[in-house]
Parts: C-alpha cells; sequence; structure tokens
C-alpha cells in the first residue's frame, strides 16, 4: 500500500499517542500538532520560480513594466521570477502557452487587452477566450499617443484629417503592430468618425514597425509612449502630434490632448492600454492573492515609483481580486463593441 504523507503523519501521530498512553500522559494531543506542520509545507507558495511571459518583443510597453517590476516582485515572493518574451500571432503564442500550463500560478503573463481580448476576435487560428484568463493584478495605464515620421509635414491632429479628406490625394499610411490590435482599432475608428482616409500597414510587433517610422516608409502610427517609442521622440526621429487622453503627459508636456484639439468627436477618442499581471483563470484564490499582494508590493517600491514616473506611466491605484474581476469583464466587453464597430472580422 502507497503511504501519502498525510497518512505518514497519521501513523506517526497514533503511534505518538500509544507511547502517550503507555507512558500515562493521557492529556497529551499529538495529532493537531502533526498534520498542520505537513499540510504547510505542502501548501508553501511559491516554492520555486515563476515565469513571466511577454506576448511582444524587448522593448514594448507590457516588457518594460515587466522588466521593471521583476526585481521587487521577486523579492517580495522570495523566488525568481523569470521573463521569457514569446511574440508572435498577435500575442496568441504567449496566451496558448499560458494556457497549456496548470492554473497553479507559476505561469503568468504580463497582459494587456491586446493579446488577452482583441487577439482572438481578430485570428481565427487563435483558439482561445478572454474568460479563459484572469487579471490578477491591474498594473499600470498607458495613454495613446498619434506619432508621425519626422518629415511629414502636418503638425497637428486637425491637419491630418483634413489632408486625409482632400478628395484625389493618396491615402496616408497608418502602420500598426498587428492586425486587431488596440492600435488598429482605434485608428480605424478614430479615420471612420472624421472621414480621413487612410491605410492600414499591419506589422509583427511595434520593432518592425517603428524601424519603417523612422525609415519614413509610413507615415503614422499611434502607441503609448514607453519603451522604444520614448526613445525615438526625445531624439527626435519621429514626432509627437496628439495625446489621446484628457491631459497633456508629464513626459510630453508640449504635445496637446486631444481634448485641446478641433477636432470633431473629440471626446471620443480617449484611448489608453492598461497592463496587468494575468494567469490562466481558475487558480486557487489563496495563490491569487499571494501574487496580488506581491504585485502590489512591488508597484510601491521606490525603485519602480520613480521609473515609471519617468516614463510618463499612470500606475493604477491597488484593486482586490474580485475588484480586478469586474474590471476585466467590463473591458472585455469594451473591446469586444469597438471590434464589433470597425466590423472587424477574423483573418
Amino acid at each position: 500500500m502507497r503511504h501519502t504523507p498525510c497518512h505518514t503523519a497519521l501513523s506517526i501521530a497514533r503511534g505518538l499517542s500509544t507511547a502517550a498512553r503507555l507512558l500515562g500522559l493521557t492529556g497529551l494531543v499529538v495529532l493537531p500538532a502533526v498534520l498542520p506542520i505537513v499540510a504547510h509545507a505542502a501548501e508553501t507558495f511559491p516554492n520555486k520560480p515563476v515565469s513571466m511571459l511577454v506576448a511582444f518583443p524587448p522593448g514594448g510597453p507590457a516588457d518594460v513594466v515587466a522588466r521593471a517590476m521583476q526585481p521587487a516582485m521577486a523579492k517580495v515572493l522570495g523566488q525568481p521570477v523569470v521573463i521569457e518574451n514569446l511574440p508572435g500571432a498577435g500575442g496568441a503564442l504567449a496566451m496558448q502557452r499560458l494556457l497549456s500550463r496548470p492554473a497553479d500560478g507559476y505561469t503568468l503573463i504580463m497582459g494587456s487587452p491586446n493579446e488577452a481580448i482583441l487577439t482572438p476576435l481578430a485570428l481565427a487560428s487563435a483558439k482561445y477566450k478572454s474568460e479563459e484568463l484572469a487579471l490578477v493584478a491591474p498594473v499600470s495605464n498607458h495613454p495613446l499617443v498619434l506619432m508621425t515620421r519626422n518629415d511629414l509635414p502636418y503638425t497637428s491632429l486637425e491637419q491630418i484629417v483634413a489632408a486625409g479628406k482632400t478628395p484625389g490625394a493618396p491615402s496616408l499610411t497608418f502602420g500598426n503592430p498587428g492586425y486587431g490590435t488596440m492600435y488598429h482599432i482605434v485608428a480605424e475608428y478614430m479615420a471612420k468618425a472624421t472621414g480621413a482616409k487612410v491605410l492600414q500597414v499591419p506589422y509583427k510587433g511595434a520593432t518592425p514597425m517603428l524601424a519603417d517610422l523612422t525609415g519614413h516608409q509610413i507615415d503614422m502610427t499611434i502607441l503609448p509612449n514607453i519603451g522604444a517609442s520614448t526613445q525615438l521622440l526625445e531624439t527626435r526621429k519621429i514626432k509627437a502630434v496628439a495625446v489621446l487622453d484628457t491631459q497633456r503627459m508629464r513626459n510630453l508636456p508640449d504635445v496637446p490632448a486631444i481634448g485641446e484639439t478641433q477636432v470633431a468627436r473629440k471626446s471620443e477618442f480617449v484611448y489608453s492600454i492598461w497592463i496587468g499581471v494575468m494567469a490562466r483563470a481558475g487558480m486557487p484564490a489563496d495563490r491569487a492573492r499571494v501574487l496580488l499582494d506581491a504585485s502590489q508590493q512591488a508597484l510601491r517600491s521606490p525603485e519602480l515609483v520613480k521609473a515609471l514616473a519617468l516614463s510618463g506611466v499612470q500606475p493604477l491605484p491597488a484593486q482586490s481580486l474580485e475588484t480586478s474581476a469586474k474590471f476585466y469583464a467590463d473591458e472585455t466587453a469594451r473591446f469586444r463593441k469597438m471590434a464589433a464597430s470597425v466590423e472587424l472580422v477574423p483573418q
């Protein structure tokens, strides 16, 4: 007969109880003292390295946030946090890797609405649904910025819209990091709402797209101002035209917010993308709470606060597992509505 740790503990406890009776120590109770020790050892989490997937190449927003959080999060957990970039298929490769692993908290992803919600709507090959994922801890919020090649003659959103509406003029080319990404959908929605004509050019990630933007192969794009795009703006290899937020960004003080423009329906063009620690749905609640606490402690570390501030990143307020779940459900509904508004079809 095979003996499990609990069977062994029970045998030891019975043996000790018998010995106690023989010695006349009838008041000695040993069983509760032994079993909790075994149970506690079995429930220690984490007791090995935690894998943090990133669905896009190094230098993107999720990668920057993951690497900024890594040291503090590992310190709190008492185990290494190993970051693995797994780009491809609009983030579906990383998501499918996550969903192939047990829901035990040892494989996480620094995710966003792109790969969690939109990719399953855009790619027929993405065989998963957003409901198979859980948002453990929202981390940061990133306002989107309209960026152009540095020699584009237009210096405002109004001028770009006017150029896109000029009869007979060639379409402005609009790069996006992948079909069905939030950046693609926002650009399509803005073009449809303003009547401007643009030609979407999809790429496999932000890195090759930014290379073509700096090389003047495309006219413009929409991205968060973090990572590689921040460096390109600082060196003036590209330029920022408008921040799609209600206020200007700290690290782009000279770039007008969308509310300052004279574009029609501008109140509809306030967009930002959140990034958060995500896991496969169904993880035990006690482990989810450990990861939530580690994420929130990491976000309070002075080094991370400073790094995020310098990048113009807006840390999200701490949330419970319940409020995170509601936030994720609401965001799923919102992005599905956006996708339907531009008639996004799986490819």
